[in-house]
């Protein structure tokens, strides 16, 4: 005699499941423990296993049907082997919920999934104005998610594209890096000075000298002496470069973009500083592709900003970024006297596949002796 598949019973409230899509068809050869059918309950999404080696010979109930816990699914066994209960193996009508309308007082019969049919009581929702998008029409969870968001009045759906997008697939990829963020608050007095102090020299180029600028120069020094920063982690390998491509995290109205300055290690202060200007008229006729590819380490800086420390997502295949928090006074006591002093957090994310913490924290250790040393960096 053939071998019944049963519907199991994950935990005890479960009492029924319906049946979302069979995984074989009746005549395809299965083993004992191959997924045969994909299963909804309003406990857990699950495939139904074969409980023997065989032919499937009959499935019972069809795609939709929903399922009392323990009833016969289908029947595995040789070729024209017996089935029980022949007469009983016709498919059972979809079970039906019933909705009484108020507009014209029919009763109208939906499919509704069990998780779907409990969300929309606890809701609220009439299920009546809802077109189920499931198999024959059923109406699923989704479905009622959809009608909960697109029927508030407070409420606007917006589907992403363009830039927007392409934002959430790199940080979706972002997310799954186990990274490390490390984060210290330098003092930054001298620098702010030292920035001051160019804007005389500047001022022939028409460029005003900012904080960013400074920070971007510090970087591409340390990153000439901690290569292994300037590197991209693809396919289980590390490839480092000579070329240090440093990107900037630049935001438009539609999100954020890292355009790039090419061979940064080449490059002076000024030079850099008139590179990131460039963004602004980029910006206005559209960056290209060259524009914003090839980065090999990052800055984001929320210096214009309330955030003093953040956690910078790194911008893959990149194994880190530095993210800059705002400038703040602090009162410190210096010999004795209260002085106050400029801060910064600077927040260092590190992919930690390829890096580990003490030549991260070393890294950032030699970001802050330039940032304190300022006029090194006048220097290529």
């Amino acid at each position: 005699m053939a071998d019944k598949i049963f519907l199991p019973q994950w935990g005890m409230g479960m009492q029924e499941a319906t049946i979302i899509k069979w995984l074989k068809n009746e005549g395809d050869k299965v083993k004992k423990g191959d997924p045969v059918v994909e299963v909804e309950s309003s406990k857990v999404n699950a495939e139904v296993e074969a409980t023997a080696d065989g032919i499937l010979l009959k499935i019972k109930e069809n795609e939709g049907n929903v399922v009392k816990v323990g009833g016969v699914l289908a029947f595995i066994g040789k070729e024209g082997e017996a089935i029980e209960d022949e007469q009983e193996l016709k498919p059972e009508p979809v079970q039906n919920h019933e909705i009484r309308s108020d507009k014209n007082k029919k009763n109208i019969n939906v499919q509704v999934t069990p998780i779907a049919r409990k969300l929309a009581k606890d809701l609220k929702i009439n299920l009546e104005e809802i077109t189920g998008t499931g198999p024959n029409g059923r109406i699923t969870e989704q479905d009622i998610n959809n009608h909960s968001l697109n029927g508030s009045e407070n409420t606007s759906v917006n589907q992403i594209s363009g830039i927007r997008k392409i934002i959430s697939s790199r940080m979706t990829q972002s997310s799954q890096i186990p990274s490390v963020t490390l984060t210290s608050k330098i003092d930054v007095s001298e620098c702010v000075k030292f920035q001051s102090s160019l804007l005389k020299d500047w001022r022939k180029e028409k460029i005003r000298p900012t904080f960013q600028d400074l920070v971007a120069k510090a970087v591409v020094k340390s990153l000439s002496e901690f290569n292994i920063f300037n590197s991209h982690f693809l396919d289980n390998q590390i490839k480092r470069f000579n070329e240090i491509n440093l990107g900037i995290a630049y935001a438009l109205d539609e999100g954020l973009v890292v355009p790039v300055i090419k061979n940064s290690q080449e490059k002076s202060l000024l030079e850099i500083a008139k590179e990131i200007r460039e963004f602004s008229s980029k910006e206005k006729r559209g960056f290209s592709q060259e524009d914003i590819s090839g980065s090999t380490f990052s800055i984001t800086s929320l210096n214009s900003t309330i955030v003093d420390s953040f956690n910078p997502l790194i911008n893959p295949p990149e194994v880190g970024i530095l993210g800059i928090g705002r400038i703040s006074d602090e009162t410190q006591v210096i010999s004795d006297n209260l002085t106050s002093r400029k801060i910064c957090f600077f927040n260092l994310t590190f992919d930690h596949r390829v890096v580990d913490g003490f030549p991260a924290a070393k890294f950032l250790e030699s970001i802050a002796k330039n940032i304190q040393n300022p006029q090194s960096l006048v220097k290529k």
